[in-house]
């Protein structure tokens, strides 16, 4: 028990070093999710599912998503079925977009990638979506030859042309719609729907590393007392 124990510590040690150092060539942002005592918060889950579903959806589809999964975060059932209802399908259905892939790959060159886990896949997580999502500038480099200059892809030729634009979209609740605001959300969305798990792993790894701290005094103490013994 001690040993499995032991290894979950060192996997959630490493998994957090890596995330921190995955995003160094985007410019990190303030996620709440990154927090010890975070929970995944439904009005920023609701704004970035609007963004999802009205804007990226039109290219990419959520297979690994459904909305029965938003249940997990605080909907209910009643609410989730008006959700799915609104995009005329079932709860238990996963979010897929009507874009087929040939017209995909005529259009893009290429077929749109699943959006699911993008997060996971991708090194920097929400903040390489983010930076993405808001690496459209209005000037482009004279010398440009691509499809769309953005400053966050690799080699700065993407396919995807600029998916966001002010006010693109009306948030349900009063949230001002500008590009920051509609790429936090969804970045913020994908971090869910990729790690659905993240939040309780960080409170178990808080626990482990607590258990193992106090396992530790109290093992030096003993060791102490033991080896004062062996002196006297």
């Amino acid at each position: 028990m001690k040993k499995i124990i032991f290894t979950l510590a060192v996997s959630l040690v490493f998994s957090a070093s890596a995330f921190a150092s995955s995003g160094n060539e985007v410019e990190k942002q303030e996620w709440s999710f990154n927090k010890l005592t975070a929970n995944w918060e439904k009005d920023k889950i609701k704004r970035g599912y609007t963004v999802a579903t009205q804007v990226c959806i039109n290219c990419h589809s959520f297979k690994y998503v459904s909305h029965r999964n938003l249940m997990e975060v605080g909907f209910s059932e009643v609410e989730a079925m008006a959700m799915a209802a609104t995009m005329d399908t079932k709860i238990n259905k996963p979010l897929l977009s009507a874009l087929e892939p040939t017209d995909a790959k005529d259009s893009f060159g290429k077929i749109p990638p699943d959006l699911s886990v993008i997060n996971k896949a991708r090194e920097g997580g929400a903040d390489y979506v983010y930076a993405i999502l808001t690496g459209y500038p209005e000037e482009i480099p004279i010398d440009f030859e691509g499809a769309n200059y953005n400053t966050a892809f690799a080699g700065h030729n993407i396919a995807m042309p600029a998916p966001l634009s002010e006010d693109l979209i009306e948030y349900e609740d009063g949230t001002p719609a500008t590009i920051e605001q509609m790429a936090h959300d969804v970045a913020y969305f994908l971090q869910w729907t990729a790690e659905p798990e993240l939040l309780k792993r960080k409170k178990l790894g808080t626990y482990v590393l607590v258990y193992l701290f106090i396992f530790a005094i109290l093992a030096i103490l003993v060791n102490r007392r033991i080896w004062a013994r062996l002196k006297k």
